[in-house]
């Protein structure tokens, strides 16, 4: 028995194509196209100053531990998805193991009030997924989506009138 393929057009879900095969089954062929950078970003400058959030926190110069506490109000601002919070708020090193784990591993002791750039932490794990994975890959447009996210917060706003 040979298998009948009929193509149906793209989605506006966001998934690529869809072939009907048989009866039932629908076979993404083609996933769609998501604008993701596709070049390395230039490195982030800090040519805007100190910019503070929430709680006086600056993403150019904040702790895992203030990242972890200000990625809830991000996300209750509606500036962040539910999915794109845990993952922001998500810091190892504020895990009581990390020492045992990750660190005897790495060498390195947790440093969880240790002051980072975490605009260049997520441009460096961008361009890490963009090597690594599809450009429309789910793990690559999450990270677009935060660090565009950090960068917008670290940058102040220009109006002119």
């Amino acid at each position: 028995m040979a298998l009948e393929i009929e193509r149906v057009g793209e989605l506006s879900s966001g998934y690529g194509a869809l072939a009907v095969v048989g009866e039932r089954a629908l076979i993404a062929s083609v996933p769609a196209r998501v604008p993701v950078p596709t070049e390395p970003l230039p490195p982030p400058t800090e040519e805007d100053g100190d910019i503070e959030l929430i709680g006086g926190v600056n993403v150019r110069r904040a702790s895992p531990r203030e990242i972890a506490d200000i990625s809830l109000d991000l996300y209750a601002a509606g500036l962040l998805t539910y999915e794109d919070y845990t993952e922001l708020a998500f810091q190892p090193e504020l895990h009581p193991d990390y020492n045992r784990t990750v660190g005897a591993l790495t060498g390195e002791p947790a440093q969880p009030d240790r002051v980072r750039d975490f605009v260049h932490l997520w441009n460096e794990r961008l361009q890490f997924d963009l090597r690594h994975n599809p450009a429309n890959a789910p793990t690559v447009r999450q990270a677009t989506r935060i660090y565009e996210l950090l960068k917008g917060l670290a940058q102040r706003t220009r109006i002119t009138a």
